[in-house]
């Protein structure tokens, strides 16, 4: 059901991409570009389940940290297509979630080597701000001690030098803007609602939780590729 869902997200998304350009004379990309942001987050206190085999599960209402300045850091880099009003985009995001009240039965809880988000999105041109929505994947590495055991992923993918575990769906809401400093090189920054939904397996049981926040980020970017507009009075010349 949850894959179903993003899959109708990112199709509706590019659908509704390509018929807003229906409504322009000619699809134009104006500029491509890549950048990196750091940043850290807000997370808003959500629902926790930790279930084990032979054992009572343990539901609380989480408090997570993400610690984005402490290595490994938070991080988050997007490749965005431009064209006069509009704009679409992939990015990925290195999140983290550490568990800051925990019960007598948790030791410690963490996602912390990532909560990897993976993005599409789409979003329009405003006088003073962008706006973008988008939906996407996520690669989980829950860990933890739980009733002085060591939990973690069964089974997974293997990245990064760990196991990960894909869970969906997460979409997210921003507003954001550039400061160009040169043609090219410019700085931006943007405030993110994010919100997610993880039921990973680990070792004789599972994890659930709903990972929302708000999430703060600014670096530099760059226009690797940039089309001049045409001239029409110059042609007519």
């Amino acid at each position: 059901m949850r894959s179903t869902l993003l899959s109708i997200l990112i199709i509706s998304s590019f659908l509704c991409f390509s018929q807003s350009q229906k409504q322009e004379k000619k699809l134009q990309i104006y500029r491509v570009n890549f950048n990196l942001n750091f940043g850290t987050a807000y997370n808003i206190p959500t629902y926790l389940k930790i279930q084990q085999e032979g054992h009572d599960p343990i539901e609380l209402w989480a408090r997570y940290a993400t610690k984005g300045f402490k290595a490994p850091v938070y991080w988050d880099y997007k490749l965005e297509f431009e064209t006069e009003k509009r704009f679409l985009g992939l990015r990925s995001t290195h999140h983290k979630l550490h568990l800051t009240n925990p019960t007598p039965e948790i030791s410690t809880f963490s996602i912390t080597h990532g909560y990897n988000l993976v993005m599409a999105y789409y979003g329009w041109k405003k006088k003073y701000f962008d706006i973008l929505v988008g939906g996407g994947i996520a690669f989980s590495h829950p860990e933890g001690v739980v009733r002085n055991e060591y939990i973690a992923l069964e089974k997974g993918i293997p990245l990064y030098g760990g196991k990960y575990r894909l869970t969906a769906p997460n979409f997210e809401l921003e507003i954001k803007r550039k400061w160009y400093f040169t043609k090219r090189l410019f700085f931006n920054s943007g405030i993110r609602f994010l919100g997610g939904y993880a039921k990973p397996k680990i070792i004789d049981g599972y994890v659930e939780t709903y990972p929302i926040g708000f999430h703060v980020a600014a670096g530099l970017g760059l226009d690797f590729y940039k089309k001049t507009k045409r001239c029409l009075p110059c042609e007519e010349k």
